[in-house]
């Protein structure tokens, strides 16, 4: 089917699957706003969630939402016929995916010390789903009694020889037969690659498995570092042994990656940091000159795409400064994705799951009009078919118009920015919330936010700045970021307000800065170190001692020189953990600075940011006499996993804002 005639055949198959509506223009800008949502609407999590087809594109597999705040996995035919419900109680459900057609893979993570481990951790594990049974059996474990369960599935940090993972199972083509591996964590705590009995849950180690393999199971190439030289090299198999055909030097902390195979199995793919972004390379396996493939300057952070059994190089997912793009190299798969996308001309579209052969896709649209809706596209068929919403309770005349844009640092610099205007009401002189995020090597993407749009529907303005530091703009704007932790990453934020004032879209009196994790640090430290700015600040799991943090992480990875402490330093600009350049823009220490209300927000089983640097600048405040609030998570994690944990974050932090903030 030409591409003319499909895109047709999909635009008019999508009239019956978008909700009816329009993006909120300038004329309708002035008209009242639409009633607002719940917040639950906004906190509670997603109604629809981890949507996957399964090989055979026979099945789908989801997790919903059920009373409570619990989680529910879900497995039926595309008619309908359901193949089995559990219900999963709190479980934090990480990913979903399918081993084969007969067996749904269910990543779930829990803070716990697993056996034999002295530090408590976020940690993973798998199980598998038997549609036929309709039962569970946790994977990695050293026995097939020990690991059956047919009443639940089960927690992580289990008592069997193997009881966490990393990362997600994923699936290979060996020798014609397809299996499932993970990356298991052995008793001896080093990891390895196993091959996992999907009806049993047993591991069996599988030797030789690192760097590029073929579809028989013979290694082809492999990468090697030495992080004490900087020097990194690829050596490919010739006969018994290695030869070295790539290398580079100067790879202190950041290395280039062996991603795989490149567009033939005569070659493999690099990716290189180099000045301005980071750039693939493709290396011919006998050894001659490597070949850069181009994207384009406005396209940033090529990733490749494989295909999930065989591992042959589909296409590259890109960045650009708005939006995120996938480029097929195989031309068929080219044209379908494109008249999918062209199907969605106002949406921002993610490819979820798709069978092997892509004749079925699963995509999650979002957009000005969508809050995130999942749509199983049949191209044979030429059908979309909306299965279901991610935020129902919000609907598409709630949500606030969302602008990308940019504006220039004091120094110069342009930041990009995604600004959230609120609905029904003129953008002159509006109440702001500044919202940077996490990270800080991180982004803000296009689609449903649900912070700002929760904010927006209260009547706030909602600037999130990609400050120098952020990820997503080309490695030179990540760089701008080294050393400026409470300088110019901090300014930045400041600059877009006053962009905002000049414009007259920001009342400059009515500002308030809320930000989670790196976002949180930022918050304490405009509360500190630009306390002109901001009315109040709602700081969750942020950073407030950066020399602390820094020991903390030395002893969580290894010691002060570790791979962890050495990026830290670098972007901290740190030259010692204890540097005092680091502790003068450190908020804990800053405390007698603060001249606006603050509320501090933390999770008791924060594995990545310790609950203590929260602590410390309650302390801090209380002994200076401030105000500050502290909402104290008990067993919550980094990313407010729990339902019940998040629905507490946004009711307070709305209640904070509009005590603190008012926006009429």
């Amino acid at each position: 089917m030409g591409l003319l005639a499909m895109l047709s055949a999909l635009k008019s198959c999508v009239l019956a699957v978008v909700s009816a509506g329009a993006v909120v223009s300038a004329a309708e800008s002035q008209t009242p706003p639409p009633p607002q949502p719940p917040i639950e609407a906004y906190a509670s999590l997603p109604a629809l969630d981890q949507v996957s087809i399964s090989p055979d594109g026979s099945r789908i597999a989801f997790i919903g939402a059920i009373a409570n705040g619990g989680r529910r996995l879900g497995v039926q035919t595309l008619a309908g016929q359901a193949l089995g419900v559990v219900d999963l109680g709190d479980q934090k459900v990480r990913a979903v995916s399918w081993g084969d057609d007969d067996h749904v893979l269910v990543t779930t993570s829990d803070y716990v010390a697993p056996s034999g481990m002295l530090l408590r951790g976020e940690f993973f594990n798998a199980q598998s789903y038997d549609v036929r049974d309709r039962d569970f059996v946790l994977l990695m474990n050293s026995s097939t009694a020990a690991g059956r369960s047919t009443a639940s599935i089960r927690r992580s940090g289990g008592s069997g020889r193997f009881n966490f993972i990393q990362g997600t199972p994923f699936q290979r083509e060996i020798n014609g037969r397809i299996g499932t591996y993970v990356w298991g964590v052995t008793e001896d705590y080093s990891t390895e690659v196993f091959s996992v009995d999907l009806d049993t849950g047993v591991g069996s180690r599988q030797s030789d498995f690192g760097g590029v393999m073929r579809s028989d199971g013979q290694p082809v190439a492999r990468a090697g570092w030495d992080r004490d030289r900087g020097r990194f090299w690829v050596s490919a198999k010739r006969g018994a042994g290695w030869t070295e055909i790539w290398h580079s030097d100067g790879n202190m902390i950041d290395r280039p990656q062996l991603l795989g195979f490149g567009r033939t199995d005569q070659t493999v793919l690099l990716s290189v940091p180099e000045a301005t972004s980071k750039v693939l390379y493709e290396l011919p396996l006998d050894g001659s000159a490597a070949r850069k493939l181009s994207f384009g300057e406005d396209l940033h952070d090529p990733s490749p795409i494989y295909h999930r059994y065989n591992g042959r190089l589909l296409g590259f997912r890109v960045v650009a400064d708005d939006n995120s793009e996938i480029i097929f190299t195989d031309p068929e798969l080219a044209e379908r994705w494109a008249a999918v996308t062209a199907a969605y001309p106002d949406q921002h579209v993610t490819l979820t799951s798709s069978t092997p052969d892509f004749d079925k896709m699963v995509i999650l649209t979002e957009g000005a009009e969508d809050s995130g809706t999942y749509v199983l596209i049949d191209l044979n068929a030429r059908t979309a078919k909306a299965l279901g919403r991610r935020y129902p309770g919000v609907p598409g005349e709630a949500l606030g118009d969302v602008r990308f844009t940019h504006y220039r640092a004091a120094d110069g610099m342009m930041i990009p920015a995604y600004l959230t205007l609120p609905p029904g009401r003129e953008p002159r002189d509006l109440p702001l919330v500044v919202l940077p995020h996490g990270g800080p090597q991180a982004r803000d993407e296009p689609g449903f936010d649900y912070w700002a749009q929760l904010l927006a529907s209260r009547g706030y303005a909602v600037l999130q700045p990609q400050f120098r530091g952020s990820d997503g703009f080309g490695v030179a704007h990540v760089q701008a970021g080294y050393g400026e932790w409470g300088r110019k990453m901090q300014s930045d934020l400041t600059d877009g307000v006053r962009y905002l004032v000049d414009a007259g879209i920001a009342d400059a009196g009515r500002v308030c800065i809320f930000g989670w994790s790196y976002g949180g640090y930022a918050a304490m430290a405009g509360a500190t170190l630009d306390a002109d700015t901001y009315r109040c600040a709602i700081a969750g799991a942020g950073v407030s001692d950066l020399p602390r943090m820094l020991a903390w992480e030395r002893d969580q990875t290894g010691g002060r020189d570790s791979d962890t402490v050495r990026y830290w330093r670098r972007f901290m600009g740190a030259a010692r953990i204890n540097d005092n350049s680091i502790a003068q823009v450190s908020p804990a220490r800053l405390a007698d600075r603060v001249r606006a209300p603050v509320m501090l927000i933390h999770g008791r089983d924060d594995s990545v940011v310790p609950y203590e640097q929260s602590e410390l600048f309650r302390k801090a405040m209380v002994d200076q006499g401030k105000t500050v609030e502290m909402i104290d998570l008990q067993g919550e994690d980094h990313w407010l996993s729990r339902a019940s944990g998040r629905l507490a974050v946004f009711r307070a932090a709305v209640d904070f804002l509009e005590r603190n903030n008012p926006p009429n």
